[in-house]
């Protein structure tokens, strides 16, 4: 029984000595204010951004274009950043009917991708909803 107990109590002794040997990542979050004209940073950064823009739209059966992008926010940790944006898609000469298109990517992506979607929805929106939503979104 001794020995039982100087184990035991040897076992405690090292669990205690590593006292929150676990790390865990900071996660950072910038929320973009929507209520203002984009940042010439955020106008930098969606651009680069358009072509992966429309691939994902285009792999969730969105095939049409888009306008008025805003990044909504962007998290960071562990060296990848989960950025949230908005879009409005719309078809033929940038008319009706408009779609609100909402997607959350990781950069860099899983493994060895360039970037992976986290999250993608889509609705249509009406012309009053359009106007609300554009009132910042327009830029030279």
């Amino acid at each position: 029984m001794n020995k039982f107990l100087l184990s035991l109590t040897i076992f405690t002794l090292l669990l205690l000595s590593f006292d929150g040997a676990t790390t865990e990542a900071e996660t950072k979050t910038e929320v973009i204010p929507q209520n203002q004209v984009p940042s010439l940073m955020e106008r930098a950064f969606l651009r680069s951004l358009g072509g992966t823009i429309l691939d994902i739209m285009s792999n969730h059966g969105d095939n049409q274009l888009f306008e008025f992008e805003r990044i909504e926010k962007i998290s960071s940790g562990n060296g990848k950043y989960d950025v949230t944006l908005r879009v409005i898609g719309f078809e033929g000469a940038h008319g009706p009917p408009y779609k609100l298109i909402r997607m959350t990517i990781r950069i860099p992506g899983d493994g060895n991708a360039e970037y992976s979607v986290l999250s993608y929805s889509h609705r249509h929106i009406s012309d009053k909803e359009l106007e609300k939503l554009i009132k910042f979104a327009t830029y030279d």
